[in-house]
């Protein structure tokens, strides 16, 4: 029989922990680039007429990307398992966290306790206990930037699921896959699959604590709210960057500007002005001035999250 001695959170992070805290987007360095709503049809067809192959010309255009915040407030665990990449092909990501559960089950930050996503709605401080994975590749850049003094760091080689797989059986913790739904494994029989799963169910009736999904909760659609509005602002931030470039003429800013607020319902016609755009500025000049954006746009939100920090 199970019970919380043998549970372990696991993450898969593209974020080092630094001082132990594992923290939340916001709370965070996360940011991700993306195609612009406004400009991204436009900039398709004119890369299209350059780069015909498929591959070649997502290549191209991830190159105009630009800067997004990802506004999440939660972080997120499984337990005692992992998303396989060879299930979704995704989540590629460098660093892996592994800490026991016990250690954060009584914390008024936790909202949902699922095998699949166990998830917390502020930073979480780790334990002595907490184990951080690093490619072994890494180790030397990190310890530059980060004091390691007190965190216990293993690296590894190759495929970081492996290195959390072995980790977790010499510690004497069970090993699952995981999907969407819970254990990828056994959970209508009678296997260790099943038997974790029940008792992670059991265990948060016990308790109270919440057993919905975050994919259904108000926290998440409530994010995703912010999500769209936050990138509508980005969106016409990076518009007006262009448009105060000096290589586009005052007709054409006139007509962009008269039309951007119904440009949902004239979106031919925006589109058209948005390909004149591009000519007007050129390719070249839109790379470089999109890069420029982006680097502002990353040290405006390096500085308000030190601020943050200091208060």
């Amino acid at each position: 029989m199970y019970n919380i001695d043998n549970c372990v959170l696991i993450r898969k992070t593209s974020i080092f922990p630094n001082n132990n805290i594992v923290e939340t987007p916001i709370h965070g360095q996360a940011y991700a680039f993306g195609s612009s709503s406004i400009l991204g049809d436009a900039l398709s067809e004119k890369l299209r007429e350059k780069y015909k192959g498929m591959n070649e010309l997502l290549e191209e255009l991830r190159k105009y990307d630009i800067y997004y915040e990802t506004y999440r407030r939660t972080i997120h665990f499984t337990i005692n398992g992992i998303v396989s990449n060879s299930l979704y092909g995704q989540f590629n990501y460098p660093y892996a966290i592994i800490e026991p559960l016990k250690h954060h089950i009584n914390e008024k930050s936790l909202l949902g306790l699922r095998v699949e996503d166990t998830y917390f709605i502020d930073d979480i401080k780790l334990s002595n206990e907490a184990i951080i994975l690093v490619p072994e590749e890494e180790v030397v850049e990190l310890e530059e930037r980060y004091d390691f003094t007190n965190l216990n760091i293993k690296t590894y080689k190759g495929n970081i699921e492996d290195k959390i797989k072995e980790i977790l059986i010499e510690l004497g913790y069970d090993f699952f896959i995981v999907n969407d739904h819970g254990y990828r494994d056994g959970l209508d029989s009678n296997t260790k699959d099943a038997e974790m799963y029940n008792f992670i169910y059991e265990y948060s009736k016990e308790h109270g604590i919440s057993q919905a999904k975050h994919f259904n909760s108000d926290i998440n659609h409530e994010d995703q709210m912010t999500r769209l509005e936050e990138g509508e602002k980005i969106d016409l931030e990076h518009l007006n960057y262009l448009l105060n470039s000096g290589l586009v003429s005052n007709e054409l800013i006139e007509k962009i500007n008269n039309l951007l607020d119904n440009r949902m319902y004239y979106k031919k016609d925006f589109n058209k002005l948005m390909s004149e755009l591009i000519d007007e500025i050129g390719l070249d000049n839109l790379l470089i001035l999109t890069n420029e954006f982006n680097k502002t746009k990353v040290e405006e939100r390096n500085l308000r999250i030190e601020k943050n920090k200091r208060l």
